[in-house]
């Protein structure tokens, strides 16, 4: 878990750097040859290059194709890095001509890289926009489509958004630098400070503040999608409203009816000089008119290509924005959604480090469930392993005292595994449920069919969900061997008899814990014989696969017994050959299911026993 930690730490840390560079340069297009080696390493991949399309007219003749030039690159084969060696023009030029601007990222196979490198080769193309507009595109290389997975795609995306938001801020720059008009500064300025918040709302508090501020308006709002009321836009912020919005809980239409609405479904910003005229709601009318308002403008906030809500500016005067106002605010916008999305993404993170502490904490609970050790019982031998597919669940294992006791006053052995039919949090705490009752009556019962009969009755008397458990349990004779058993529709254990050199199941009928009243259990009754050793399992272990989807299944497990008790093989040696069968054949993939292993085994005639040490139950 701190290693996961440490990776999200490092990423964001290196995403905000790296945002850090591009806002606070004045020369856009100088720093991104400087920003494109960090984030090709902060992904994990080979190369990258950027092109960046040119006013019409522009550039020089014979540059790539489409229009586009290559402002930046990263280790390019030399081949490529020839202005003639772009043309035609590139299938991520294609894809993002006018009108064809997607959201979606594209991983496309490389035939230029391919040519140059001589294998192939796969590239994200990740559009730099502001709005509809394209500006450039952004592309990163590496050997194998697989190298670009969830997070490699999220980080690309981000930066992506932040170049283009970047290039569009540096060419307002240059605009407003011509035309004299100071808000260049106070647009640096803004985007700093806004994403410098990692809080949200105060982020949202200074940008309503700051926007109105900026453009001398009367008021200000943010309304964003409510991922659980989608067809509704919620106020989250407002600045200079007489009566507060968000604390009236007030809300819009997500589709045409509001203009909030329309901005971000159109992802093309309002201006009306009559305020009252983009909103046909007679109840949005009515704020409208409370509040005073005459003008207004709605921007749509877009991150990642995705609206997720409006900036609405209010006039109480008559006031139309000017074409270079409206850009201003709408690169604003787009600086805004930038830095909610990724103010959202760090909460997220926080959020999944905090589950990934306490998912710990519970794994930790959940393991000082299970017995501290194996019991040690002269002339027997007993191993356990646990393994969780996830950090907690359903899988169980215990040993008992059982009630009863032999000629030499030692305890019956009470020897149980178990699988509740989920994984993660909520089979961990139906496991911990079920473990409690099958431990108490373990206790008081010494019948394994009445005990688990009894158990099935309390835990759908407990339980309030349609989870429920497979069982085997069975009490051991430790003097004479003699081990009585039944089972909650369990995987039957497997038992290799040393006289006959075999392995044979222990089946017995049975439904599993927790579906219905009232359950009858057939019983069995086996002596185990010096050299005989028991393998009990939950379905972790059989159904463990390979790439192909193959089965690791009963009968290898079987083999390995064989293989095992024909060595008379100890407890533990047997668990760990079993344990390395499962693990080569799924290949180093992850477990798909909790994975349970309890071995028990009895001496051969003539070994050396154990010192006795006296059996103890948790519950004591």
């Amino acid at each position: 878990m701190d290693l996961v930690k440490s990776s999200l730490t490092y990423d964001l840390q290196t995403l905000n750097e790296l945002v850090a560079s591009l806002n606070q340069a004045v020369d856009v297009r100088a720093m991104l040859p400087l920003v494109l080696p960090r984030l090709v390493a902060l992904v994990g991949l080979q190369t990258g290059w950027i092109l960046l399309q040119e006013p019409a007219g522009s550039g020089p003749p014979g540059g790539p194709g489409g229009g586009f030039v290559l402002a930046a690159h990263h280790q390019l084969p030399p081949a490529l890095l020839d202005e003639a060696a772009w043309q035609p023009e590139c299938d991520c030029q294609r894809l993002f001509r006018p009108g064809q601007l997607t959201p979606v990222l594209e991983v496309l196979e490389c035939s230029r890289l391919a040519g140059a490198n001589g294998e192939p080769q796969f590239h994200a193309s990740l559009p730099l926009r502001s709005g509809e507009r394209l500006l450039g595109i952004l592309n990163v290389a590496g050997p194998e489509r697989a190298n670009f997975d969830a997070r490699t795609l999220a980080l690309l995306a981000n930066v992506a958004s932040q170049m283009g938001a970047a290039l569009e801020r540096a060419r307002l720059y240059e605009l407003v630098q011509e035309q004299r008009i100071p808000e260049q500064r106070a647009l640096l300025d803004f985007t700093n400070q806004l994403l410098s918040r990692r809080d949200l709302p105060a982020m949202l508090d200074f940008l309503v503040t700051e926007v109105r501020r900026l453009l001398n308006m009367d008021a200000c709002a943010v309304l964003l999608q409510d991922r659980d009321d989608p067809g509704f836009l919620h106020f989250v912020a407002a600045s200079g409203w007489f009566q507060d919005p968000v604390a009236a809980r007030r809300r819009v239409p997500a589709g045409d009816a509001s203009g909030s609405g329309r901005a971000m479904q159109t992802q093309q910003p309002l201006v009306h000089l009559n305020a009252h005229a983009l909103n046909t709601l007679p109840w949005t009318r009515e704020w409208l008119v409370a509040e005073q308002f005459f003008s207004a403008a709605i921007v749509p906030l877009v991150a990642e290509g995705q609206s997720i809500g409006s900036l609405v500016v209010d006039s109480r005067q008559p006031r139309q924005l000017t074409a270079d106002e409206v850009r201003f605010l709408q690169v604003m916008a787009n600086q805004a959604a930038i830095a909610l999305e990724t103010a959202r993404l760090h909460q997220e993170e926080l959020h999944q480090q905090r589950l990934a502490e306490e998912l710990t904490v519970g794994r930790q609970i959940q393991l000082s469930m299970l017995p501290p050790a194996c019991p040690l019982v002269p002339g027997w031998d007993f191993c356990a392993h646990y393994d969780a597919a996830r950090q907690v669940g359903g899988d169980f294992y215990d040993f008992y005292r059982a009630p009863g006791r032999g000629r030499h006053n030692l305890p019956s052995l009470g020897i149980l595994v178990a699988d509740v039919a989920d994984k993660g949090v909520p089979a961990a705490l139906f496991m911990a449920l079920s473990c409690t009752i099958l431990r108490h009556i373990a206790l008081t019962v010494s019948e394994p069919a009445e005990a688990l009969a009894l158990a099935n009755d309390f835990i759908l008397n407990d339980s309030r969900t349609d989870l429920f458990l497979t069982a085997f349990y069975g009490v051991l004779d430790t003097e004479t061997g003699q081990f009585v058993y039944a089972s909650a529709g369990h995987n039957p254990p497997l038992l290799y008899r040393a006289a006959q050199d075999d392995v044979v199941r222990l089946h017995a009928a049975g439904i599993a814990l927790g579906v219905v009243a009232g359950v009858h259990l057939e019983e069995g009754s086996i002596l185990l014989q010096p050299g005989d050793c028991l393998v009990l399992y939950t379905d972790g272990v059989t159904e463990a696969m390979d790439s192909q989807l193959n089965e690791f299944g009963v009968q290898r497990l079987a083999d390995v017994l064989l293989t095992a008790g024909r060595a008379a093989a100890g407890a533990a040696e047997t668990l760990d050959q079993v344990l390395a069968a499962v693990r080569a054949h799924n290949e180093g993939l992850p477990p798909w299911d909790d994975m349970t292993l309890l071995v028990v085994r009895r001496a051969p005639a003539g070994a050396s026993p154990n010192p006795l040490i006296a059996l103890t139950s948790k519950s004591e």
